[in-house]
């Protein structure tokens, strides 16, 4: 009896030791800093939406850096002919690249959009064989210059996204141009208009709500738990942006899913 009652509490031992070790493997995963660089232009360089999404991020509780590499103007390949955000982007500390492109060129050009992240894609394989980052495209949105059209020229640009996700494996798109579109469908072009602060470029609004749309996309959680409102904006129009990013992103899965 005495021998079976040690042999109970060794393995008893044992179990707790074995579950004791996952509990503290996955806590320290869920601890490990995520680190992100973003190769863009101005549409995320207005009003510092990486500075934003940091704020966020901290008041969220989480460990996040967003660091960026900005070039005005410029596109995402001539990121990628760009020496400094090559050795960047290839330096192999990064979880995540957000991969900017340029405003209207997804919406004229989606071979150029498809042959610039297929070319990024590429490169980081072949730099990093086991902690490859994950490429986030975020979706560029219609100008604001012709409202007659803006319907047409968001489809454009949903086209040119979602045929890049399908053509090349472990892209993740953040809808950004289908909150947009969601906006003015809901509420016309006054109201849309309040995201920009010339034709294209966004307004703080708006970079708050492409931020929450970030944060859901990485952190897998809805933008409706962010509790964080950065200053200038009120916590009316931030509730606003915050379920806007929540219908984008559960209309762009029911997009994907029945467009498959």
């Amino acid at each position: 009896m005495a021998d079976a009652n040690i042999k109970d509490w060794t393995m008893n031992k044992y179990l707790f030791f074995i579950v004791w070790q996952i509990v503290f493997a996955v806590g320290i995963a869920n601890a490990q800093s995520i680190n992100i660089l973003s190769l863009n232009n101005s549409l995320i360089d207005y009003n510092n939406q990486p500075m934003m999404f940091n704020e966020m991020v901290k008041m969220m509780g989480k460990d996040a850096q967003w660091n960026a590499r900005t070039q005005l103007g410029r596109t995402l390949l001539y990121h990628y002919n760009d020496p400094v955000s090559r050795s960047l982007a290839m330096s192999g500390n990064w979880n995540y690249i957000i991969l900017q492109e340029q405003s209207s060129l997804p919406k004229d050009y989606p071979e150029i959009l498809m042959q610039s992240v297929m070319l990024w894609k590429r490169a980081l394989l072949e730099t990093s064989d086991d902690n490859v980052p994950t490429i986030i495209l975020p979706m560029n949105w219609a100008y604001n210059d012709d409202w007659n059209h803006f319907k047409e020229s968001s489809a454009k640009l949903k086209r040119s996204y979602r045929d890049v996700c399908r053509e090349i494996p472990g892209i993740v798109i953040c809808p950004i141009g289908l909150a947009y579109e969601l906006l003015f469908d809901r509420k016309g072009a006054e109201v849309c208009s309040q995201l920009y602060t010339d034709n294209r470029h966004p307004s703080l609004k708006a970079s708050y709500l492409a931020s929450c749309m970030e944060y859901a996309v990485i952190f897998h959680e809805s933008p409706l738990t962010i509790t964080y409102v950065p200053q200038g904006l009120s916590e009316t129009d931030a509730l606003t942006m915050r379920e806007l990013a929540d219908s984008a992103l559960s209309e762009w899965d029911k997009e994907m899913k029945t467009s498959r």
